[in-house]
């Protein structure tokens, strides 16, 4: 079977799983599949019922025609509210599963629970460092969550491998990680071309602002960038970000819609690599996905070579 020489990693958040229109939801696993996508992240997956039968349809809509040996594989993350969950989806003939790494709940409970999987590359037995993909979806209305939720997201480039050691790391070195999510909170304004946070008196939703606001002690409503910076000071750097300011692009940066009384576009779906993992990024792409959902989605690539370079001990 032919090795690809990119590696393409999608993240989408689609709200209309099992009760949603099914011509609309067809449509967007056709766009879906037509991105021929090694590793899928989905943030909001609903409708999954016992059995699980739901997913094979999944599996089965994102497998490309005439290809059965390309088939996904699901590996389902835990229930939240609204029958919500998270979901990584891969390629067997790219990666393969080595373990279960899902961050345990922090002090205040998961908005949606994380799914993270540590994969190691199916055609290069030699890279035998495993990365961590995890997808999550932030609390969507608590601040203190997202911080606590963003703490626990930290530990997938923490976790050490003993066998793995250098003179800077004679403990082992961090693991290489990327990290999708949607954050429903902002990042960190002032990157040339990203949409600033909105002005907190200017959203008719007033339940929006304690959502999305931090109150501080003297009275100023400021936006919440807790889990952004907590993930980049974390070293796991925002991919868009990174590449806007290395190259001077402006459309890895662009929002979702979000809803005018709450003031509009947002760039609450984002994806964070580890350095290693950053220097295997050949392209970022903001899929539109206009009528069909109501977040883009974002599709990776990555050079298979690079990254098989960087797992390699």
């Amino acid at each position: 079977m032919p090795t690809p020489d990119t590696v393409r990693a999608v993240f989408g958040n689609f709200e209309l799983e099992g009760a949603g229109d099914p011509a609309r939801r067809k449509d967007y696993y056709d766009l879906l599949r037509s991105l021929d996508p090694h590793l899928i992240g989905r943030a909001e997956v609903r409708g999954v019922g016992p059995g699980h039968d739901y997913l094979f349809a999944v599996e089965d809509a994102l497998t490309p025609p005439g290809r059965p040996h390309l088939r996904p594989r699901t590996i389902l993350g835990g229930p939240a509210v609204a029958d919500l969950r998270t979901a990584v989806l891969f390629r067997p003939d790219v990666f393969r599963p080595v373990r279960r790494s899902d961050p345990q709940p922090p002090g205040s409970p998961w908005g949606c629970p994380p799914t993270s999987v540590d994969l190691r590359l199916t055609a290069y037995p030699t890279a035998t460092r495993e990365l961590v993909f995890t997808v999550a979806h932030h609390h969507y209305a608590s601040p203190a969550a997202r911080a606590l939720e963003a703490q626990e997201l930290t530990k997938a480039a923490d976790r050490r491998d003993h066998a793995d050691r250098s003179g800077d790391f004679p403990n082992g070195r961090p693991r290489e990680a990327l990290t999708v999510l949607d954050a429903n909170s902002y990042p960190e304004p002032g990157t040339p071309g990203d949409t600033p946070p909105p002005d907190p008196h200017s959203i008719r939703d007033l339940s929006h602002v304690t959502h999305r606001f931090v109150l501080t002690e003297d009275g100023r409503i400021i936006p919440d960038t807790y889990s952004d910076r907590i993930l980049r000071t974390a070293g796991m750097e925002d991919i868009a970000r990174h590449l806007a300011l290395a190259t001077g692009r402006t459309d890895v940066l662009a929002p979702a819609d979000g809803y005018p009384d709450q003031a509009g576009p947002c760039r609450v779906d984002r994806a964070y690599g580890t350095p290693g993992l950053l220097s295997a990024v050949e392209d970022f792409r903001v899929v539109e996905t206009a009528g069909l959902s109501d977040h883009p989605l974002l599709l990776i690539s990555l050079s298979h070579q690079r990254l098989a370079e960087v797992l390699t001990p």
